[in-house]
């Protein structure tokens, strides 16, 4: 019984040698695991020299950015600065002081053509940054880039090394991996091929064996565990390294983009026109652009984030770049803004200078603010203001800042209370315009808007409305005499003589006044009123002023109706052509007539020539009209004798019409009419607008064969220089002459001289207004060629004279015989 047990233990004893040798293989696999995790330390500690390996490449790619920094500054190119200069200098210091690491040092040992680069780098670095802060002084830039240039190639050889050894040791890692993990499989392979031959080994004596057979399965599921740990150990080590490989890209990726993103945080910032302020809460100072301490003459040291307000505000007082005021102005409305937490817009003012804040404040607490100088913009402003309500011509207030001071007094007026309102317009300015120029013109202008000023009292006001037209308000004058006194003053002030140019000019101007009183009180109606009596002062005359009074408004109404009928009566052809025969003189005979424009309203009866002429010439509508009357004294003269001729009055504004000449010839052909029997007057009116364009247009009338005639002679103030630069064949004595020239001297001397200068110049004279014997007599010893006038006949209608040639009372043969002749004939008229 013992021996089985003992032979059972001995067995027992004898089958435990092969357990104990499978304990043993355990160990031995235990303890090559360990070695296997050691080695795996030491492919992730590889790792780093790769790192290593890439900072040596991204310190050659610093290097180079630093140089090209450096020489971009040196070049002054505009996309670069000192401070960008100075950001690529640090970042190549900070790889330096990885390049330096023991690691790195250690990675490139062995390798001579790496000796000296990192110190010969080092002392290259502190070089330079002794040199940077002296960057701006001339030379040292290009200082900076001479001790570049030398690291350029050793750089490059650096970083060729250190990949090439990263290369070689990635492949014998990866090498050496492969067979701790072929090694790896064979042991496990073994152990478990022991363990297949230990089950058959025990299976020959269970009895014997079963716990062991236990502690065997036991055993094996335990190393089963272990293999399973360890691979899953593996698995999470790869996983380690795949997740830190991409953690360590994304911190590389965002921090260039950190960079970049401040990089165009800081350009957008510093390129700024506005300044920009953002303080914290605690009002500290946050940011601040450069454009900021521009206008305030800080530095950037005085604003580093954390600076005090109260400080910077102090500063910006110290240095007196902006006004004291503004800069407390500036102060005292933060205050106020961050003391309520809202956000506002004000402008602060001092001593010329303007500066716009915009507040606002953050969410998160603090506030930022921006700063604009609108100097500049302010000074406009006021400029174009003045512009908007001033003349820029003669500085005195404009149409708009006239019925603002009309608007003014009319409010302000109290009851028996009155204000005056003068309209002037400057009489014959246009005639000036033409002969000086429009120079000349604004000249006069000015001199006259200096002279009004000088007429009128401290509280009264005096405009220009435009072109030649002014306007006089006069405050609570005392009576009417002292308007009329007002108007007197103006219309002497101006009516004296003026030297533009080394020429002397006189004009004068038309005053219409019209009272601000109870019964008037509308700014419209006043102006109407004064423009009513203005025209009545020109229609008598000029020069002169006249007082509003209620008749000119039906005036006014009449006028407007014969401007607006003026049209319709040319179009239905109620304008009639008269004719006023022209006696020659010597012989008695009938030698032409003179076509007059008559209208027979069918409301308004006759109304004068003197009256609808210058409407239709202010509408424009003389120049049709006048061709109408052309044509049909031309066609109305093709029926008289061949020895009759026909006389037509120009327009000056017909001489605008260029087709004047091509109109002339046009009526001549139609009608048949041989140019000769053609006279075209013209008065000194049309030889001011433009002489070189008019002498041109009579050169080409006169060439048609008609002839030209100066009307009115005598009554302008250059007459004497017309007949040199004009071609005229006929001088018109005006009327103004004739009446009583028999008993005045005066009258008879200045017939006298015309005559005779018409005969000396080749010209020959009609003269105007002759109603008596005695003037025929005279102008027949004075030697005058034609007469035309009432006491030959008034004017008549085409059939009227066409019957009075029939029936002999025309022609007339001696200026005796003539007396009878005419006298029965005007008892007939």
């Amino acid at each position: 019984m013992l021996a089985q047990p003992f032979g059972k233990l001995r067995r027992r004893n004898r089958a435990r040698l092969p357990l104990f040798a499978v304990l043993l293989c355990f160990g031995v696999a235990t303890v090559y695991t360990f070695y296997l995790s050691l080695q795996q330390d030491q492919t992730v500690d590889s790792l780093v020299s790769y790192d290593d390996a890439f900072d040596s490449a991204q310190g050659t790619i610093e290097m180079m950015r630093l140089q090209v920094a450096v020489s971009a500054f040196e070049m002054r190119r505009p996309d670069t600065s000192a401070e960008l200069v100075n950001l690529r200098f640090a970042i190549l210091e900070n790889r330096m002081s990885v390049l330096s690491r023991p690691s790195f040092l250690q990675f490139i040992s062995g390798h001579p053509e790496t000796d000296g680069i990192v110190e010969s780098l080092s002392e290259t670095i502190a070089q330079i940054k002794l040199l940077l802060p002296h960057l701006t002084d001339p030379g040292v830039a290009a200082q900076i880039i001479t001790l570049l240039n030398p690291l350029d190639a050793e750089m490059t050889q650096l970083a060729s090394v250190a990949n090439s050894l990263v290369g070689n040791q990635f492949e014998f890692d990866q090498s050496r991996l492969k067979n701790q993990h072929l090694i790896f499989s064979g042991v496990m392979f073994a152990l478990i091929a022991i363990g297949i031959l230990l089950i058959i080994m025990l299976l020959r004596d269970n009895r014997l064996m079963m716990e062991t057979n236990r502690d065997l399965n036991l055993l094996t599921g335990d190393l089963q565990a272990t293999s399973a740990a360890l691979a899953a150990a593996h698995s999470a080590t790869a996983k380690a390294n795949e997740d830190l490989a991409a953690q360590n890209a994304a911190l590389r990726n965002r921090d260039e983009a950190l960079r970049i993103q401040n990089a165009r945080f800081n350009a957008a910032l510093n390129n700024m026109s506005h300044g920009l302020l953002m303080a914290d809460k605690h009002d500290r100072l946050i940011v601040s652009n450069t454009r900021f301490l521009e206008m305030f003459g800080l530095r950037g040291e005085e604003t580093e984030p954390g600076a005090s307000l109260e400080t910077v505000f102090r500063l910006m007082v110290e240095r007196k770049v902006q006004p004291t005021i503004l800069i407390e102005q500036i102060r005292a409305h933060t205050r106020e803004l961050v003391a309520s937490n809202a956000r506002g817009l004000f402008y602060s003012e001092g001593e010329n200078r303007s500066i716009q804040v915009s507040h606002v404040p953050m969410f998160e607490g603090g506030w930022v603010a921006t700063y604009e100088d609108i100097t500049e913009r302010r000074k406009i402003e006021a400029n174009t203001d003045y512009l908007a309500h001033h003349d820029a011509l003669t500085g005195l207030p404009n149409r708009l800042m006239f019925s603002l001071f009309l608007g003014t007094a009319l409010r302000n007026r109290t009851e028996n209370d009155f204000s005056s309102l003068l309209l002037l317009d400057v009489d014959h300015f246009k005639d000036v315009n033409d002969t000086l120029g429009h120079l000349g013109g604004d000249a006069l202008l000015v001199m006259i808007a200096s002279r009004l000023q000088g007429c009128i009292r401290d509280d009264d006001v005096v405009a220009r409305l435009g072109g030649d037209e002014f306007a006089v308000i006069q405050m609570r004058p005392s009576s009417r005499d002292e308007t009329i006194a007002l108007a007197d003053r103006l219309v002497g002030a101006v009516g004296q003589p003026y030297t533009i140019d080394g020429r002397r000019v006189v004009i004068g101007v038309s005053i219409g006044v019209s009272i601000c009183n109870d019964e008037t009180q509308d700014a419209e109606q006043l102006l109407r009123n004064a423009d009513m009596a203005l025209y009545r002062s020109k229609a008598e005359g000029r020069s002169t002023w006249r007082f509003f009074e209620s008749e000119m408004e039906a005036e006014v109404r009449v006028r407007s109706t014969i401007a607006a009928d003026i049209r319709d009566a040319l179009e239905m052809d109620h304008l009639e052509v008269v004719y006023q025969p022209v006696i020659d003189v010597v012989t008695g005979q009938l030698c032409q007539f003179e076509g007059l424009l008559r209208w027979n309203h069918p409301t308004l009866g006759v109304i004068q020539p003197s009256r609808f002429i210058p409407i239709a010439e202010e509408t424009r509508m003389i120049i049709p009209i006048g061709e109408a009357v052309l044509r049909r004294a031309c066609l109305d003269a093709a029926e008289w004798p061949a020895e009759v001729r026909v006389a037509v009055n120009l327009s000056p504004m017909q001489f605008e019409d260029r087709s004047l000449t091509r109109v002339v010839e046009s009526a001549l052909r139609d009608a048949r009419l041989d140019p000769s029997r053609l006279e075209l007057e013209i008065t000194e009116g049309a030889l001011l607008r433009d002489g070189d364009e008019v002498r041109a247009t009579l050169v080409e009338l006169r060439a048609l064969g008609v002839t030209i005639a100066l009307d009115d002679f005598g009554t302008g103030y250059a007459s004497l220089s017309y007949l040199r630069r004009f071609p005229f064949d006929k001088i018109k004595i005006d009327r103004s002459f004739i009446g009583d020239s028999v008993l005045q001297t005066d009258s008879i001397a200045i017939i006298e001289a015309i005559v005779s200068l018409a005969t000396k110049l080749g010209m020959t004279t009609t003269a105007e207004g002759i109603e008596t014997t005695d003037q025929w007599r005279l102008l027949n010893a004075i030697g005058c060629t034609y007469a035309q006038g009432y006491y030959f006949d008034r004017p008549q209608s085409l059939q009227s004279i066409k019957r009075k040639m029939k029936s002999g009372a025309y022609p007339l043969k001696t200026p005796i015989e003539a007396e009878r002749t005419i006298g029965s004939a005007t008892t007939v008229i």
